[in-house]
């Protein structure tokens, strides 16, 4: 039974590390295995984390991830790593990574045990697929396949050859829900001066759409010259990107302050002005908040930077408590679809099986990672189902060839 993988990247190679016992070849256009693998978790690979839970993913079909999920947990892929030869490490926040810090470590490893279940063929393009007759068509050969396996990915980071090419030769035969762009950075509308370009701060970040509440995460916000990046707006970014597609007119807002609420803050700055009244504010918040941002801070509170500490109005001091507790940023666009990390959309999950990844509209066809339209939350999410995929898929696939 010839069973074929399209895609050499983490579900192209997580199913052929599972794939023991099967005559798999793999393809990839690519002139390597894992391109976009060395990119995860900035050139890290944060493949998974110790806070998990299908609540982490989003798709049009919520419950579709969980099966594959519980039947391959985050515990099952520490451990499959660590049977691999992989020592992981994890930070406060939860993120797994290689105890080496290196993406290349789980790249290369990988490689190697895949590619002692698998011959891997590179540098060729799927042009062609005919489900019916069971063949492939390369820019090079024809393939004949009993099984075939698409893992090649999303639209995101196109040089790794994710590029959405098998995802347009099947939609005129397999649903997929409309694509866009998540885990990446935003521009907004509205801007802070230039000196403010690069500061790099720990905030609470909160989306809010139409009113609501969706999401918040407290980490680095950084300021950018188009609007905002950092890993709290990527960790926003999954529910961001879905805004945007709707036409929703996502709502950030920046807390300066996260553990401190309103009157606690303005009583700390209360007792700065009193202790130092002949200063100017600007002097006053110069130990509180990064230098580079007092400036805009204090225009968007309508503020004079040379203002005296003892000539600050109540209402001045409203206007700055609500600026450094809620200052806005309406999310205008995706600044860099080229760096966005992952898909958001794919093969419609409706016509899946969760338990085992087939088509229900064809026999023999399986898909995992990103193809499929399941998108996880920043911090190492997509990685973990990209394996949790490809082992559900490899397990059915294997029983039928015994």
């Amino acid at each position: 039974m010839k069973v074929f993988v399209i895609g050499a990247g983490v579900a192209g190679l997580a199913f052929a590390s599972f794939a023991e016992g099967l005559d798999l070849t793999v393809i990839d256009s690519n002139d390597q295995a894992g391109r976009k693998l060395l990119a995860s978790g900035n050139g890290r690979c944060n493949f998974t984390n110790l806070n998990f839970s299908p609540s982490y993913y989003q798709g049009g079909n919520p419950d579709f991830p969980k099966y594959a999920l519980e039947k391959f947990t985050n515990e099952d892929l520490i451990k499959y790593f660590s049977d691999l030869g992989i020592d992981s490490t994890h930070l406060p926040s939860g993120r797994c990574y290689p105890a080496t810090m290196a993406a290349k470590t789980v790249r290369d490893i990988l490689y190697i045990s895949a590619k002692e279940n698998a011959k891997f063929v590179f540098n060729e393009k799927i042009v062609g697929i005919d489900l019916k007759k069971k063949l492939i068509v390369s820019d090079r050969n024809k393939y004949k396949y009993d099984i075939l396996v698409l893992a090649s990915g999303g639209i995101t980071l196109p040089n790794s050859g994710s590029d959405g090419l098998i995802l347009d030769i099947l939609k005129d035969r397999q649903q997929v829900t409309s694509l866009t762009y998540a885990i990446t950075n935003y521009k907004t509308k509205e801007k802070l001066s230039k000196k403010t370009k690069g500061t790099r701060i720990r905030a609470k970040a909160s989306l809010l759409v139409r009113g609501k509440l969706i999401k918040e995460s407290t980490d680095d916000v950084i300021f950018q010259s188009y609007g905002l990046s950092g890993t709290a707006i990527l960790d926003l970014s999954n529910q961001i990107s879905i805004s945007l597609s709707k036409k929703e007119d996502p709502l950030v807002l920046i807390d300066f302050f996260p553990t401190y609420g309103s009157k606690d803050l303005e009583k700390r700055i209360r007792f700065l002005l009193n202790t130092y009244p002949k200063r100017s504010i600007y002097e006053v918040l110069f130990g509180l908040v990064n230098d580079r941002l007092i400036d805009d801070i204090l225009i968007k509170a309508r503020i004079d930077v040379n203002k005296r500490a003892d000539d600050l109005s109540d209402r001045d001091m409203a206007m700055l408590i609500k600026i450094l507790k809620e200052m806005r940023f309406h999310i205008k666009d995706i600044n860099d679809k080229t760096n966005a990390q992952v898909t958001i959309g794919g093969i419609d999950t409706r016509f899946v099986d969760d338990k085992t990844m087939e088509s229900k509209k064809y026999k023999d066809l399986y898909f995992c990672g990103e193809i499929l339209d399941v998108s996880g939350s920043c911090g190492g999410y997509n990685i973990q189902w990209a394996f949790s995929s490809a082992k559900v898929a490899c397990e059915k696939i294997r029983s039928i060839n015994v």
